[in-house]
């Protein structure tokens, strides 16, 4: 009898809710929620409606410099020879902002380089002395036949010929670690690739050792800036020339246009369509994007449904007040609401919690 009186209870607190509050959750767009219980056990209902339901994801960006480059060393293991910017500072492109110890190779570059000016020059010296000589065989051409000068022009010029070609060995050699440890030496140094501002700077103290491509400081031109969105992934779902509304924490909206979607650094670039001159570097915004809906979906809400394997069920009292558990088949899984396909029928009042 106790069950009985408790069911019917609960059938009466639902009829008098359908009746009375049923406009009033349309235009809510909540589903009504009873309660009930028995003794220690308490419960709340929620009824199966036909509702709108959308599945959206919460994409972030900042505002920030649209050009930047971040800057790193390519040798392992130096330490810091000298840091010349500063957080904050200017910069043009070229200009030489860090560089690491590397005095023993700047001194094996300078060797190979005066070795390379010397064969240089010792070829100079070698053509000189073959146009002397050939010079002097010509002078005494006429005490000898036109074979035998011939023969001793072509002795004279085969014979530096060889000198030269040694020594040209000798220089592209040299010339090969020339190059080589220039380059080294180069990843030693941070240049700026463009004009800007130092926005990023790794810590540089005494401790500082040199990781090959581990970032050191970024430059960025302030000159143009806009909301910059790394959640590529959901490109697919924007288009550009397209205005799309961001807004902050607080409620304060922007609109912007998509004018970039950029794969190879992994951003969307959203321009402002009003310029907004005191924006703060580092702005966070929010943007909602809806990856799907449906206008009229039976559904009840997440709480409501759970789940054993590959199926899904939720619970109801059946008219003896007894707990049972109901087999359904669920669709698009929304925000708060999960859409039924089948085994609920509108109306029906099932357990919320």
């Amino acid at each position: 009898m106790g069950r009985k009186r408790f069911y019917a209870g609960v059938l009466l607190v639902s009829c008098v809710l359908a009746f009375c509050g049923c406009d009033r959750a349309k235009k809510d767009d909540k589903s009504s929620v009873l309660t009930s219980g028995n003794g220690m056990n308490s419960y709340e209902m929620t009824q199966v409606q036909k509702d709108k339901i959308q599945k959206t994801k919460v994409l972030v960006a900042n505002y920030q410099q649209v050009k930047s480059e971040n800057l790193s060393f390519s040798v392992d293991g130096r330490r810091l020879a000298g840091v010349y910017v500063s957080l904050g500072d200017s910069v043009t492109k070229g200009e030489l902002l860090a560089e690491l110890y590397c005095d023993e190779e700047k001194e094996s570059l300078a060797n190979l380089g005066y070795q390379i000016k010397t064969q240089e020059m010792k070829i100079e010296h070698l053509q000189e002395q073959k146009a002397l000589e050939l010079t002097q065989l010509a002078r005494r051409k006429g005490s000898m036949s036109a074979t035998e000068y011939q023969n001793r022009v072509n002795a004279l010029e085969e014979e530096y010929r060889l000198q030269v070609e040694d020594i040209e060995d000798s220089i592209y050699i040299a010339q090969l670690q020339y190059d080589e440890l220039y380059q080294w030496i180069e990843g030693c140094k941070i240049y700026a690739g463009m004009d800007g501002t130092v926005t990023y700077m790794r810590d540089t103290g005494s401790s500082f050792i040199s990781w090959s491509g581990s970032k050191v400081m970024t430059v960025s031109d302030s000159a143009e800036c806009a909301f910059l969105c790394d959640d590529i992934e959901y490109a697919d779902y924007f288009t550009k020339g397209e205005t799309y509304v961001f807004a902050t924490s607080t409620g304060v909206k922007y609109e912007t246009v998509l004018k970039e979607i950029d794969e190879a650094q992994g951003v969307m670039r959203f321009e402002l369509k009003v310029p907004q001159y005191d924006m703060t570097l580092g702005q966070r915004v929010l943007y909602s994007l809806v990856l799907e809906e449906k206008e009229s979906a039976l559904s009840v809400p997440k709480s409501a449904v759970h789940y054993a394997g590959d199926g899904a069920y939720v619970y109801y009292f059946d008219e003896d007040g007894n707990r049972q558990i109901k087999q359904i088949e669920v669709g698009l899984e929304a925000d708060s609401k999960v859409e039924v396909l089948s085994g609920l029928a509108e109306g029906e009042e099932i357990i919320l919690r």
